[in-house]
């Protein structure tokens, strides 16, 4: 069984990287334990290579952490594994300033630009882009008509300004909870 914050950390794993990592993922979360790459190899029945590769590709997105310390016999380094599960909603938060920044880049290039459309496969070209083909199609030949992006704009500056609003409220709650 998992619990809310399991699934929402599943599908973050699985929105950021891919089907393929929530299966380690979902493994770790229930052992609710650290573990070793070699024990999670050795239990999941893959290379110790691609569990290390995995789990280095969800350390980068802040789902797993490792401890690490120096095997007395041998002098190398254990890593021992586990999902951030208290962290989750630092990671939400910062992958939501990262879709705000996108969004506001995609909102600074819609309104700094003026568009022409082909009317036939619906591809959209800038001003400089149209007036290089003639205001001709390059794929298709048909002449490319003016496209007003105000409502794309419109769509862009709500989209942001609910996310900012979000962000604002989860920092305060963060701050509050701290």
């Amino acid at each position: 069984m998992t619990s809310n914050v399991d699934e929402l950390i599943l599908n973050l794993a699985k929105s950021l990287l891919g089907e393929e990592y929530t299966e380690l993922l979902e493994f770790l979360l229930n052992k609710k334990t650290e573990m070793t790459d070699d024990e999670i190899a050795n239990e999941l029945g893959i290379k110790v290579n691609e569990i290390r590769k995995k789990l280095y590709a969800l350390a980068d997105q802040g789902l797993v952490s490792y401890r690490k310390s120096r095997d007395k016999d041998t002098g190398w380094y254990i890593y021992y594994w586990k999902v951030n599960t208290e962290q989750i909603n630092e990671i939400l938060l910062n992958r939501k300033r990262e879709i705000l920044e996108k969004l506001k880049a995609r909102l600074e290039y819609e309104s700094n630009n003026e568009f022409y459309m082909c009317p036939e496969d619906k591809s959209k070209y800038t001003f400089d882009e149209a007036f290089e083909n003639e205001f001709k199609c390059p794929k298709c030949g048909s002449q490319l008509i003016y496209y007003d992006s105000s409502k794309v704009r419109q769509v862009l500056e709500k989209k942001i300004n609910e996310l900012q609003e979000e962000i604002d409220k989860e920092t305060k709650l963060g701050a509050k909870s701290s």
